[in-house]
């Protein structure tokens, strides 16, 4: 099934389905093809009631510098697809905004960006 999402703030945001031990949100992050891995802030996994420190302590570097976070495997849901995603939360995050990146999140899709339209298109692959 093959979902269309129209863009926000002139970005790829869309909504999805996070399951942690607490509780089910539903919160909004942008599909970033350029990020190797998904990157939350640490407030979602204090809202999921996910143990932050309980995970695998990564550092990221990147142009701003590099920051620390901790990777964690949960259910995710988007496109009534749920499956495992690899995500870090992260304390150091100073961008607003929550990031899906290649590493898993992109395997069960086949995502498409449409920039003229400002539409990203994700369907089961």
């Amino acid at each position: 099934m093959k979902k269309v999402y129209s863009y926000q703030e002139s970005s790829p945001i869309i909504e999805l389905e996070l399951t942690g031990p607490r509780r089910k949100i539903i919160t909004l992050a942008l599909v970033d093809s350029g990020a190797s891995i998904s990157l939350f802030r640490s407030e979602i996994a204090d809202l999921l009631g996910i143990p932050l420190k309980k995970g695998r302590e990564v550092s990221l570097f990147g142009i701003g510098g590099g920051i620390k976070g901790y990777l964690h495997q949960i259910p995710i849901r988007i496109n009534k697809t749920q499956f495992d995603c690899k995500i870090i939360f992260s304390r150091e995050m100073e961008v607003s905004i929550n990031l899906l990146g290649r590493d898993n999140f992109f395997l069960p899709f086949l995502i498409t960006f449409n920039e003229k339209l400002q539409k990203v298109y994700i369907e089961g692959n």
